[in-house]
């Protein structure tokens, strides 16, 4: 049903997700972020739950793209809502994890 393209396309993005899931894994047990964003980022561990979240909804989307759900619409649309949901808080956290914590 997909051409070689659709399959190329899935593959780069279930990368990407991979990569963003592993450096918040890193950021979260290290504290550590990657070198470009070191100036800006306060709250590692933050940024590493938000890397984290942002990189399981892109992996949501892509899965549920690949017809897995095919006859099965409630069940398409709600993994799809999931991982945008994901992706928004996600998005939120590291907005949050460039800010400085109230308490300090």
């Amino acid at each position: 049903m997909h051409g070689d393209w659709y399959w190329y396309m899935s593959g780069a993005s279930a990368l990407i997700a991979g990569v963003l899931v592993v450096s918040g894994v890193v950021a979260v047990s290290t504290g550590r972020v990657l070198p470009w964003q070191r100036r800006q980022i306060l709250r590692p561990e933050l940024w590493g739950y938000s890397s984290m979240l942002v990189g399981t909804g892109l992996l949501l989307m892509t899965w549920e793209s690949s017809d897995t759900f095919d006859g099965t619409p409630p069940l398409d649309g709600a993994v799809w809502f999931t991982g945008l949901l994901l992706m928004i808080a996600g998005g939120w956290f590291q907005e949050l994890s460039t800010r400085q914590p109230l308490d300090a």
